[in-house]
């Protein structure tokens, strides 16, 4: 079919959506962008690191064999394009054994595959090894502009305010590259605890290489995961009535597709079904040069679902259609505007108020945009309710948010920040003292910092490679000297050291940096590690003064 008519067709279907698409991406988008592996080629390498000695033919047998029993006990009865996610969980749980198994009784395996920090922090946390190893490997696949699509990603990043979040089966940092503004969620029980869906997240719905324990990839795993699918099915529900979602990076008859649109239709009777069907968008690559539009349907005991594929051969006219997406402002502006009308609103001192809500909805318009006028405290406490993780970390830094300097901001904004960012760690403590708030009243369910005598903690998987040289360091000045034009390692080394850091030449560094990487255009891939260095600063300066009161 002629191009020009699939994108114009595209553009219809795009300009006509009443509320920003969600995209649900697989591990075909990392593929086409990047030099990630596919399923069984990680599978294979695991299997050459953890039997060197064996030959490709040991492998195959091997994949053989499960496949030989799954059918045995299936009848016979799968489909061909179906039993690799029958038969991969299982190979990996052999695999998985045998690799920790060894990892325990063979000093020569550990030390070919681990440095040793990457051992003691293991040991220390616990940490399975056959997922740390594949946690490190998966760090370090980034975009390759050599790639034969590469140009397409200028489109996707363009229009990333066009689009309301992404949920992934990936465990890569491709999206986090991509989508640089938007906040990532881990796991599936992460999203599970947060009170609610928020918009511009990532959802890593299988896991993610920078927490290790948290990637799906196992029978164990993918057991674990499934049992839980009917509380994640209906957590999703809503943005699948209420949102055009867009597949990218899957085949159609993918099964883990195939089961979560299983019990999402479960809960949704025929006429619901039927409503959803236009929202429904499935982007294939093209084998051929051809482009084309199929309509496509998933047949489930409960019912039937409809949806639209687009074979393409350049996902550019996908990317460039959000472009004309009416109802949406960019992530920046978003949050700007969030932050300069609370800072008019809410303070308790003000004589006259505007009741602000979540700016984030996608529903809100010009016409549901409204002014309140009633009691200050009603407002104030309301407004406790919406502060972000970014409204707390300027506030440490700059101290220009006086009126964040109430009990509200402990009970109300800290747990309303908990839930939607569970792993990170909370920047309390100039709170707790300004406020001479009990330290043994907060709760226990809060990420704080108690101590920074194990610095290690704080550390992930990147980290620890970039670290992993015997350097010490005293000051800031030093390590971005010696590593002069590489980022990522004077980051990783001011974690490593920030213990050791005068507290204030560690918050001027991030003073200095705060703008480009909370409050700009530019690429933030450093938003993470700046959190986790501000709730340290929180600790070294507010700690203290807590200590002599």
């Amino acid at each position: 079919m002629d191009r020009k008519i699939i994108k114009q067709e595209i553009s219809k279907r795009v300009s006509n959506f009443n509320q920003l698409p969600y995209l649900f991406i697989g591990a075909g988008f990392s593929m086409r962008y990047s030099n990630a592996p596919n399923w069984n080629d990680l599978l294979f390498s695991l299997w050459k690191e953890t039997y060197p000695d064996t030959e490709e033919i040991d492998f195959k047998l091997l994949r053989r064999r499960i496949e030989h029993e799954i059918l045995k006990q299936k009848n016979d009865n799968i489909p061909e394009s179906e039993k690799p996610f029958w038969i991969n969980p299982i190979l990996a749980s052999h695999i998985g054994a045998d690799f920790n198994e060894y990892f325990y009784d063979k000093n020569s395996f550990v030390n070919k595959l681990f440095e040793p920090d990457e051992l003691n922090h293991i040991l220390d946390r616990g940490l399975n090894p056959f997922k740390f190893h594949i946690a490190k490997q998966i760090a370090h696949i980034t975009m390759d502009p050599s790639k034969e699509h590469y140009a397409e990603i200028k489109s996707l990043e363009k229009n990333q305010d066009k689009v309301a979040g992404v949920i992934t089966t990936n465990y890569d940092n491709i999206l986090d590259e991509i989508f640089c503004d938007f906040q990532s969620m881990v796991g599936q029980d992460n999203l599970l605890l947060s009170h609610s869906l928020n918009i511009f997240e990532i959802y890593k719905i299988h896991g993610s290489c920078s927490e290790p324990s948290s990637i799906v990839l196992t029978k164990e795993d993918y057991d674990h995961f499934n049992r839980k699918l009917k509380y994640l099915s209906a957590k999703l529900l809503t943005i699948f009535v209420e949102n055009p979602i867009i597949f990218i990076g899957y085949n159609i008859g993918d099964v883990n597709i195939r089961t979560l649109l299983q019990e999402i239709s479960n809960c949704l009777n025929k006429e619901q079904l039927s409503k959803i069907k236009d929202n429904l968008i499935f982007i294939s690559r093209s084998h051929n040069g051809d482009n084309d539009i199929r309509k496509r349907t998933v047949e489930f005991n409960t019912g039937t679902l409809e949806m639209t594929e687009f074979i393409l051969e350049d996902f550019s006219d996908l990317y460039e259609c959000f472009c004309e997406i009416k109802s949406s402002l960019p992530v920046k502006l978003v949050r700007k505007l969030q932050d300069m009308v609370r800072e008019y609103i809410y303070s308790t001192e003000a004589k006259n108020t505007i009741l602000f809500s979540d700016i984030d909805s996608p529903d809100i318009d010009d016409s549901q945009v409204a002014l309140y006028f009633g009691k200050k405290n009603t407002i104030s406490n309301i407004g406790f309710s919406n502060f972000c993780l970014e409204d707390i970390l300027e506030d440490i830094l700059f101290d220009n948010k006086p009126y964040l300097m109430n009990p509200l901001i402990i009970t109300q904004t800290f747990p309303n920040i908990r839930s939607t960012n569970g792993k990170t760690y909370l920047p309390i403590y100039k709170y707790i003292s300004g406020l001479n708030y009990p330290i043994e009243d907060i709760p226990d369910v809060f990420m704080i910092i108690d101590n920074l005598d194990d610095i290690d903690k704080f550390l992930d998987t990147s980290d620890r490679h970039y670290t992993r040289e015997n350097l010490s360091f005293s000051n800031i000045a030093d390590i971005q000297a010696q590593f002069k034009g590489h980022c990522y390692r004077q980051i990783s080394y001011i974690k490593k050291y920030a213990n050791e850091l005068p507290t204030e030449e560690l918050g001027d560094f991030l003073r200095q940096h705060f703008d480009s990487v909370f409050k700009t255009g530019q690429k933030n891939k450093f938003a993470t590690n700046f959190r986790k260095l501000i709730a340290i600063y929180d600790f070294k300066k507010y700690r203290q003064t807590l200590n002599k009161a």
